[in-house]
């Protein structure tokens, strides 16, 4: 999988978790956050900053 951040133009590549991880990395103040932790919040943001409804399906980080 590979993605552009619309912010800064930045491309990250690899599964859809090593993606996550890589966003998680670059958030500031999130780094106290888990990685499931760190997933709700984005979504929480998209939906509150963009009006974007995201789902996030699976029980682990790697689902």
């Amino acid at each position: 999988m590979r993605i552009r951040m619309m912010a800064d133009g930045r491309v990250l590549e690899g599964t859809a978790k090593q993606i996550a991880e890589a966003m998680h990395a670059l958030a500031f103040g999130q780094e106290n956050r888990t990685l499931s932790e760190y997933i709700d919040w984005a979504v929480e943001q998209a939906r509150r900053m963009n009006e974007i409804d995201m789902q996030v399906e699976g029980d682990t980080d790697d689902e």
